[in-house]
């Protein structure tokens, strides 16, 4: 098998640019998921909740094993490929409104091949630049990592346990817990348009992504 830096030694995807409107559906629905009001009445979003705009659509062959697009821009070329979120950072210089026309410019800003005891994988961090009418708004990045895993195989556990972060504390003067159950969990994927299965098929995440539950 090849190493996942060989795989991508000429892959260099350019930047995309998207435009999207911000919708009121997708902030009352997440609202409503939170047992939360909508934003106050100027519109304004609290911060990432952008994130039910600009969402991945795909036609149901062309969803992987995982229940994750097979390809699209800024996945990598590597076979029987696995992706995980690692983290990621939001700046936010201006408010973002419902209703806003916003374009979307993603780049990506650094990829990292690395190798340890969970094996081998690529870090990639993908930077988004949120503008409406020339005005930056936001600015994002998010840190994927990719592995190998050939479908129907399971995880090794210590993989798994190896690549899950650490207990968050917080910096700032408030902390808020959110236990999510398995309603709640189906009901954001949905909003999301999220089809991966480790978000709602338990055999499968506990078997073959190597999780104690759902994520």
């Amino acid at each position: 098998m090849a190493a996942l830096a060989e795989y991508v030694a000429d892959w260099a995807p350019g930047p995309v640019e998207e435009t999207d409107r911000i919708g009121a559906w997708a902030v009352q629905a997440f609202a409503d998921l939170l047992d939360r009001p909508a934003p106050a009445g100027d519109g304004v979003l609290p911060p990432l909740w952008h994130r039910f705009s600009f969402l991945e659509r795909a036609a149901q062959h062309e969803l992987g094993e995982d229940g994750h697009v097979r390809e699209s821009h800024f996945l990598p070329p590597i076979p029987d490929r696995r992706r995980m979120f690692a983290g990621g950072r939001l700046e936010w210089h201006a408010p973002v409104g419902v209703g806003d026309e916003v374009v979307r410019r993603s780049a990506i800003a650094s990829m990292t091949p690395k190798s340890g005891r969970s094996g081998e994988m690529l870090f990639v961090t993908l930077r988004h630049e949120f503008r409406r009418g020339g005005v930056l708004l936001l600015t994002e990045e998010e840190d994927l990592v990719y592995r190998q895993q050939k479908p129907g195989e399971g995880r090794r556990v210590e993989a798994a346990v190896a690549a899950e972060p650490g207990p968050h504390t917080a910096d700032g003067p408030w902390t808020a817990r959110l236990q999510p159950d398995e309603v709640m969990l189906f009901r954001f994927s949905a909003l999301t348009y999220n089809a991966h299965r480790i978000h709602h098929d338990f055999p499968y995440v506990t078997r073959v992504e190597g999780f104690p539950g759902l994520v």
